[in-house]
């Protein structure tokens, strides 16, 4: 599927002009400027003016909204991390040991955790989502897809300086304010660039003390400088950071089982009980009475270099990141200590790409070449109080985690030019994996060693190719067939509870094979993508669950590790259409369809072949429609409406159904104006109108854990808003 931010009389001042065709839309993706509609692989883009005609502010958000594409949340992770999956693959654990499915990158720079990576989008030039393998054109391999994140550029051509502010207010208290500026510093030689934003809101879940869930406090800051010194040479150095000080996610007990050990103990040893009279009436609204802190930095800095030269363009980005996460939560619902969780992660990275773009051959051989290097290295500790009414703390642990993680890479891509309408790929990826962990759980908050520190390392390498071809039949249909190789790098147990559950797990690998149809028609008032492809996928990642016999008792010990199920696979596609009916309205349409299967399962796992995928809802429709009208010397008005529908969402691997988010719609809308002075703006915004109540994650520790808890975290409420933008 190709689905464009095409212009529309919402996106752009200018446009009181009437709209008479599709327009062109122009992405990076395979490392040079090319029409969206000429690209022979599954992509989807945004530009900043289709995401806030959509109300995105986050990526979060722009999960809900695209086919196939889906950010979840995991209960055992705070409200700071969230699981991005692609066609049903993702990261199944944001713990620092398992490694994301899906690559996200901002300016061409890979954010290597899950922690903070829920990015606020305030000075965006667009967003592109691209499915399937795309370790040929990007530095670190993923085998999902790839969330690509461009930001507004400094313009040191502009005449003087310039951007944009913006307000907005809503339910919940909710008062966020932005502003983006532009300033050449010396004609066609330096530019700075401007980006601050900050967001604010009370929480729509509360608990039983009064403390809010699931509110926002945070900000948001990015610093550019675009140096020219002449025309074959730029430099850009670019300085973010974010900082958020909030509380949990919004968890909701569902249920208690009260014939796990931990709730039988309550009953039977205290005069406390731990059962479903903690399962409150509203969905917006928790007993638990523990931790609620979500805080933490993310920061950042680059410098891109690029330098023109005959035969192409050499790139180099040169990056260091670090994060920091305090994420404390009561996962229980319940004002008992049964599971208090208290968890930190620092990590930091540097990673360097050397990339080189080119033509040959008198047009006809198009290549880009890179070298890429990362490494990071990051501390996760996860002190936990357990049951301290019937312990009182003997129970408690804090295993601390620590992984360095090193990967060495070449690749390159080339697409030669047969004929007119043929054009042929081939890439080709060659990478090496070091990976270093070590464990160490002591008791908390006393510091007893409980386990001792255990240390392992491994190395794994690979060879990812892609092959493809495309055939432009005309002007307005192209076609396209394609097979590619990826992997996700293995590592070692990171929720381990002891030396023996520390075990390796291998990478993943598939095989991804695509066919699509890029079409225009009716004098590009009509627009028909498609694709449909098929994953096979060989060691899927998974946590295992096996008994095992201790040597000194001769009874049976849970055990539980990650391992690999030999086979599975996953099929579907992509489709999209977009209609120009007549001047200033606008109509989309998309259908996501992911159907993945256990091919061949492991003794002790928790899913089987009949077991549905987790985070891949089967189908999900999108639709939107768009009208722009003038209303005389008042300028004109905007109306725009967006629907999505999801069909059965499972949470939990061994698709409990009572964490299993039923099949269910979301309906936003949206009205601007834009008087007779094109800069301004005012708009009302409405999400989640229907006041659907629908959940975002879950986990059911009850089938097979000792604490019995079953627990969701809840998507946000009907919300509305009011805003004004002024460009300048």
């Amino acid at each position: 599927m190709t689905l464009a931010s095409t212009a529309t009389p919402a996106a752009h001042a200018e446009a009181d002009s009437d709209i008479v065709t599709l327009q062109t839309v122009t992405v990076t993706a395979r490392k040079r400027s090319e029409d969206l509609q000429d690209i022979p692989i599954s992509i989807i883009a945004y530009s900043q003016d289709e995401l806030r005609a959509r109300s995105v502010q986050r990526l979060s958000d722009l999960g809900q909204l695209t086919p196939n594409f889906l950010y979840g949340q995991k209960i055992q992770s705070g409200s700071s991390a969230g699981q991005v999956y692609i066609r049903g693959i993702g990261q199944q654990d944001t713990n620092v040991a398992f490694s994301p499915g899906v690559g996200i990158y901002v300016d061409g720079v890979y954010l290597g955790r899950a922690q903070a990576n829920d990015a606020d989008l305030p000075d965006l030039e667009r967003v592109e989502v691209l499915f399937g393998p795309q370790g040929t054109l990007f530095g670190k391999n993923t085998n999902g897809g790839v969330v690509n994140i461009v930001t507004k550029r400094p313009d040191a051509s502009a005449a003087g300086p310039s951007g944009t502010a913006e307000l907005q207010a809503g339910d919940f208290r909710r008062r966020d304010a932005s502003v983006y500026l532009n300033v050449p510093l010396q004609t066609n030689t330096a530019a700075l660039g401007l980006s601050a934003a900050t967001y604010h809101a009370d929480g729509y879940s509360k608990r039983a003390d009064g403390e809010d869930q699931a509110d926002r406090n945070r900000g948001a800051i990015r610093l550019q400088l675009l140096l020219t010194p002449d025309d074959d040479v730029e430099a850009l150095v670019r300085v973010d950071r974010t900082s958020f000080n909030e509380h949990s996610a919004a968890y909701k007990l569902i249920q208690v089982r009260t014939s796990s050990p931990i709730p039988m103990l309550y009953a039977a040893q205290t005069p406390y009980r731990y059962d479903d009279r903690w399962v409150t009436a509203s969905d917006y609204t928790y007993d638990g009475a523990g931790p609620n802190r979500n805080a933490g930095s993310v920061w950042g800095s680059s410098l891109t270099v690029q330098w023109n030269r005959p035969w192409g363009t050499l790139k180099s980005i040169s990056a260091y990141r670090h994060l920091s996460v305090d994420s404390q939560f009561d996962p229980d619902g319940s004002p008992l200590s049964v599971l208090d969780v208290f968890n930190t992660v620092q990590q930091h990275q540097i990673s360097q790409e050397l990339q080189a773009t080119g033509s040959s051959m008198a047009g006809k051989l198009d290549w880009v070449a890179g070298l890429y290097y990362f490494k990071e290295s990051a501390q996760d500790d996860q002190p936990a109080i357990v049951a301290a009414e019937l312990f009182n703390g003997a129970a408690n642990f804090n295993p601390q985690l620590h992984v360095v993680n090193q990967n060495y890479a070449i690749y390159g891509q080339a697409n030669f030019r047969a004929s007119s309408a043929l054009t042929l790929t081939a890439g080709l990826r060659a990478g090496v994996d070091n990976t270093q962990a070590g464990l160490l759980q002591v008791g908390f908050p006393t510091p007893v060693v409980q386990t001792p520190f255990v240390e392992r390392s491994a190395q794994w390498s690979s060879l990812l190719p892609r092959l493809s071809a495309s055939y432009q039949w005309s002007l307005g249909l192209m076609t396209f067939a394609s097979v590619a190789e990826g992997s996700k790098t293995g590592g070692f147990n990171g929720r381990a509870a002891s030396a023996n559950e520390f075990t390796r797990f291998e990478p993943e690998r598939v095989w991804s094979y695509e066919a699509g149809i890029r079409s225009d028609w009716a004098d590009k008032r009509l627009r028909v993508n498609a694709t449909v492809f098929y994953n096979s996928y060989l060691d899927f990642q998974l946590q295992l669950n096996r008994s095992v016999t201790d040597p000194n008792t001769g009874k049976p010990v849970a055990f539980s590790f990650v391992g690999n199920i030999p086979k599975a696979r996953v099929q579907g596609g992509e489709f999209s259409v977009e209609l120009l009916p007549f001047t200033r309205l606008r109509l989309m349409a998309g259908l996501g369809i992911t159907d993945g299967k256990y091919l061949q399962v492991l003794p002790g796992a928790p899913v089987t072949t009949a077991s549905d995928f987790v985070n891949a809802p089967r189908y999900t429709f999108t639709s939107s429609a768009e009208y722009s009208t003038e209303a005389g010397a008042m300028g004109y008005l905007t109306a725009r409406i967006d629907y999505v529908h999801k069909s059965r969402i499972e949470y939990d691997y061994s698709n409990s159904p009572l964490v299993a988010q039923a099949p269910y719609g979301l309906l936003n809308a949206r009205l601007t104006w834009h008087p007779a002075d094109k800069r301004f703006s005012l708009f009302a915004f409405g999400t989640n109108l229907t006041g659907t109540h629908y959940a975002t994650g879950g986990i059911d520790d009850g089938a097979g854990g000792s604490l019995g808890e079953v627990v969701k975290l809840m998507g946000a409420p009907r919300e509305w808003g009011l805003g004004a933008s002024y460009r300048f």
